[in-house]
């Protein structure tokens, strides 16, 4: 598997910018959202112990699903906004804030497929039953 802290470290540093860049763009609550995802990969630096690895990927599994709903949320509401052209109100601009959180969420995407098909893929050397599970 790729370096599990590089991949830590570039979702911390994503969405720490993600959160400033909807902080200046007056968007606090969503910013604090924002900020309370970021946490999560934080905290996955500081995992130590015989099990660090496995909570390090936990917190990066975690942490890249919340901004990828994150991500899809405010891709959805851009979306859904396209309806108010039937009532003749304005669609909803994106900032460039969404920008960054789609980057975000993207990569995100990409971290969950990685860790889905390298870190949590089942054991090969497990001896299966006849009807294909380990245990009797």
């Amino acid at each position: 598997m790729r370096s599990l802290n590089r991949m830590l470290l570039t979702m911390l540093v994503l969405s720490l910018i993600t959160f400033i860049s909807y902080l200046l763009s007056d968007e606090i609550i969503f910013s604090l959202v924002i900020l309370s995802f970021s946490m999560v990969f934080f905290f996955g630096f500081r995992e130590y112990g015989t099990a660090n690895y496995s909570f390090r990927v936990a917190h990066l599994y975690v942490g890249s699903i919340l901004f990828s709903i994150a991500a899809g949320y405010v891709l959805l509401a851009y979306l859904i906004s396209f309806s108010n052209l039937i009532i003749g109100d304005e669609v909803y601009k994106l900032s460039l804030a969404d920008a960054i959180l789609f980057i975000t969420g993207i990569y995100s995407v990409i971290n969950v497929i990685y860790i889905k098909k390298t870190a949590l893929r089942t054991d090969v050397g497990i001896q299966k039953n006849e009807k294909g599970s380990c245990c009797s």
